[in-house]
């Protein structure tokens, strides 16, 4: 969302705000679990990355967030409860957690 302020003429009013949408992400078509989404910088560049898991595949989608393409979807054998970006060493992961199994993909 882009976050828009406008100032009112008269010094006594409050501005007005207002937002609209940037990027929108379509992940399936039914959200039954409350899940954790993430959006980080990507390890090996410039550029920002959107992660979330997609309840009808059971996969966890990852799109580029300034043009919104798909860039690849990592398959679960549940639905995807969380997902979590982490460095070890100098190395940058990916963890996708579901009900029975937690994994761990590696950036290359």
């Amino acid at each position: 969302m882009a976050l828009n302020r406008t100032p009112q003429e008269d010094s006594s009013d409050a501005p007005v705000s207002s937002c609209t949408p940037v990027q929108t992400f379509y992940a399936g078509t039914s959200c039954k679990l409350l899940t954790k989404n993430s959006v980080f910088r990507r390890p090996e560049g410039s550029g920002t990355l959107v992660c979330a898991g997609d309840e009808a595949s059971n996969s966890t989608m990852v799109w580029d967030a300034g043009s919104g393409d798909l860039l690849q979807k990592l398959p679960a054998d549940l639905p995807v409860l969380d997902i979590s970006p982490f460095s070890v060493n100098g190395e940058h992961f990916l963890a996708s957690l579901t009900e029975k199994m937690l994994k761990l993909y590696k950036w290359e």
